[in-house]
């Protein structure tokens, strides 16, 4: 599955806890707003964020690590597919995930705390 990598401009400079506020902050966000594009957010567990669709679960993980040149943190929004699945439920999937990926960057383009986004490989 592909990375959105951006950037996050926090305010706070308390290094260590650095990490983990951006890493809420982000889940936060897009529990809050995923709403907005039809997908339901379901328990959320620290950087953990689950949503659905059409019944289908979608797990998205939030990785906020070290600080770039110009002292901004770099996070990570991943989604782990499920693997055992046939094509066709795969192929279903994969269509969610896409739509889920367009979602999530779009929340979080909204905000201003957020920049330099890039999909990864």
């Amino acid at each position: 599955m592909k990375k959105l990598q951006f950037v996050a401009n926090c305010d706070h400079q308390s290094e260590v806890n650095d990490f983990k506020l951006a890493q809420k902050q982000v889940a936060d966000l897009l529990a809050m707003k995923l709403g907005q594009y039809g997908f339901e957010t379901l328990s959320q567990s620290g950087d953990q964020i689950a949503v659905s669709v059409d019944n289908h679960a979608l797990p998205l993980s939030v990785t906020c690590q070290e600080h770039d040149i110009e002292g901004h943190l770099v996070c990570e929004i991943t989604s782990y597919p499920n693997e055992d699945q046939d094509w066709l439920e795969r192929i279903t999937e994969q269509s969610l995930l896409n739509q889920l990926a367009q979602a999530v960057e779009n929340t979080l383009k909204e905000d201003e705390s957020f920049s330099q986004f890039q999909w990864k490989g």
